[in-house]
């Protein structure tokens, strides 16, 4: 019998991760509903087959641990608190815009901060600045990390997105413990949940459950901090109620490669935890067309009210032809020193890491039952605002 066969409310999740953490004590309710969502749909739903539903139950068990163990760990350090988060850099855009690229190569510059992996995975307590890449728990991450790319590798399967242990992760991961991110709704089989999480959900509280997040790792590793998500461009303004001096870096990409690409990325979770007939990829496009309608719309009505000021614009077309004119150009933006020892940190970083290391993924709109024709009218605001250079047929 499993831990999770009569799980039944958020309630039921919160007391699996306190017998696992030894924690009970608990800062909010504020991840309440969304988990409510998140366990409806997994014990009403038949697409999920029981590994899955499993799967999806312990992910939430394990979110749920980390904040307890957050908080515990503020209580006995009321302290750090007091220190701010100041200037810090959010990368947004579109799904699939070079953002981990721009992420790894800002993650180059020693007097940043990065929100790396395995601090997301196991926090408590926060490492300081010297064993960020050499703390046990990095460690054994990185050695989990190698037997699943020698398993991959040998059944030769290319992988569309791909982060180090002690490299730099998303946001998201951090709003997946408030129950409000997009990799809950990667997992699921219907819209109930990011219809929720777009129109509904209190993004406040997971933006300040962030930045408490943020200042227990500081409190031992500081630095200004360099973070990103593409869907940070969907809640631009409670990002900037919790964080109004955040400089905003705005990712650009071909809305037509960028929309076959996600759908890519979100054919894994889904092929993880459903039973093969329930896997349709035209949901799937479905489900994609909605996310980049609202990753376009949002912040263009966003940047209307708040000016283009504040935000440094970086295209991935230049990212490609030219990385580091393009970092020189954030950094002069962002009023922040880039050292020639920076630079070459940043170009050793993109000589050890080619496009396509991890193979070669192909894909097309067609896949998921979507036409540039049909998705004209999601994107025509958004590349009649901006001079984004069109990749071809994706």
């Amino acid at each position: 019998m499993s831990e999770f066969d009569a799980v039944a409310t958020p309630e039921d999740v919160l007391d699996i991760a306190a017998k696992r953490t030894g924690r009970s004590e608990i800062d909010s309710d504020s991840w309440c509903e969304g988990l409510q969502i998140v366990v409806d749909e997994v014990n009403t739903s038949a697409a999920f087959t029981p590994f899955g539903r499993e799967r999806i139950l312990n992910d939430c068990a394990d979110a749920l641990g980390r904040r307890l163990q957050i908080h515990q760990y503020i209580q006995s350090h009321r302290e750090l608190l007091d220190a701010p988060v100041e200037r810090p850099l959010f990368v947004l855009g579109m799904p699939r815009t070079g953002t981990t690229v721009l992420s790894y190569l800002l993650d180059q510059d020693r007097a940043r901060r990065s929100l790396l992996l395995w601090q997301c995975l196991r926090p408590v307590p926060p490492a300081p600045t010297e064993m960020l890449r050499t703390d046990q728990r990095c460690l054994d991450l990185l050695d989990e990390q190698r037997t699943m790319l020698e398993m991959v590798a040998a059944a030769k399967i290319p992988l569309p997105h791909w982060e180090d242990a002690d490299g730099p992760t998303e946001d998201m991961f951090i709003h997946n413990q408030d129950f409000k991110a997009l990799s809950w709704d990667a997992f699921l089989h219907t819209s109930r949940y990011y219809e929720w999480l777009f129109a509904e959900a209190d993004m406040v509280t997971t933006y300040e459950y962030q930045k408490r997040y943020l200042q227990v790792l500081q409190s031992t590793a500081p630095g200004i901090w360099s973070l990103k998500m593409p869907s940070h461009s969907v809640h631009i303004e409670a990002l900037l109620k919790v964080f109004p001096d955040a400089r905003l870096v705005w990712a650009h990409r071909d809305p037509y490669k960028a929309t076959g690409s996600l759908g890519n990325l979100l054919k894994l979770p889904k092929s993880m935890t459903h039973h093969a007939e329930a896997l349709d990829l035209h949901d799937i496009g479905r489900y994609v067309k909605a996310q980049m309608t609202e990753h376009v719309e949002r912040p263009l009505r966003a940047r209307d009210r708040i000016g283009d000021d504040r935000f440094f614009h970086m295209h991935y077309s230049e990212m490609m032809r030219d990385p580091m004119g393009v970092m020189r150009r954030l950094y002069d933006w962002a009023g922040d020193p880039l050292t020639p020892e920076t630079e070459t940190r940043m170009q050793n970083w993109l000589a050890e890491h080619p496009q396509d290391r991890y193979g070669v993924n192909s894909y097309s709109l067609e896949q998921y039952g979507l036409t540039v024709d049909e998705l004209k009218p999601v994107f025509a605001d958004y590349l009649g605002t901006f001079d984004i250079e069109l990749e071809g047929q994706p």
